[in-house]
C-alpha cells in the first residue's frame, strides 16, 4: 500500500528535522550552505519534497483537464520555489536552479491571475488559458527537480 501524502510530509519534515537537529543555525545562508557549493543540510529534504510533488497527479495528467483540481498542489509548488531559490548556490547547477524557480514561480503566477482553481463557488477559469499554465508549472517543477539533482 502506498504511504498517504501527509505520511510523506510528515516523514519529509521529520527528515529536515532530524538533518537539522546536530546544528547550530547558521546566521546565513552562505554559513548553511558552505558558501562554497557544499551541499546544504536542508537540500536532500528539498529533493524528497520534490520528488513528492512531482508524483501528484497534478504533475502528471493532462493540464487542461485536471486544473480544476490542483489548488493545494499549486500551493505546494509555489512553497517550494523559495527553498530552491535559497538551495541555489549549494548546487552546481545554481543557475539552472534560479531559471526554474524563476520560470515556475511566474507559472504559479499566472495560473493564480487566470482564476485557474475554482474560488469561494465561482467557477475556474477556461481550459485554454488554465491548461497551458499548469502545463508551464509542470515543466518547470520538472526543470527544478532535474536542477536540484535526486535525493
Amino acid at each position: 500500500m502506498r504511504p498517504s501524502r501527509s505520511t510523506r510530509l510528515a516523514a519529509a519534515g521529520l527528515l529536515a528535522a532530524g538533518l537539522l537537529a546536530g546544528c547550530g543555525a547558521p546566521t546565513t545562508h552562505a554559513a548553511a550552505s558552505g558558501g562554497n557549493g557544499a551541499p546544504s543540510a536542508t537540500l536532500p529534504a528539498l529533493q524528497t519534497k520534490l520528488a513528492s510533488i512531482v508524483q501528484d497527479e497534478c504533475a502528471t495528467q493532462q493540464p487542461a483537464q485536471i486544473f480544476p483540481n490542483c489548488a493545494r498542489f499549486v500551493r505546494e509548488v509555489q512553497n517550494i520555489v523559495p527553498a530552491a531559490r535559497a538551495e541555489a548556490g549549494s548546487v552546481r547547477s545554481g543557475a539552472a536552479v534560479t531559471q526554474a524557480a524563476a520560470d515556475t514561480d511566474d507559472a504559479v503566477n499566472r495560473f493564480t491571475q487566470d482564476v485557474c482553481t475554482p474560488v469561494a463557488g465561482a467557477k475556474a477559469g477556461p481550459a485554454a488559458v488554465c491548461g497551458p499554465d499548469l502545463a508551464a508549472m509542470q515543466q518547470g517543477l520538472k526543470a527544478l527537480v532535474s536542477a536540484l539533482g535526486s535525493s
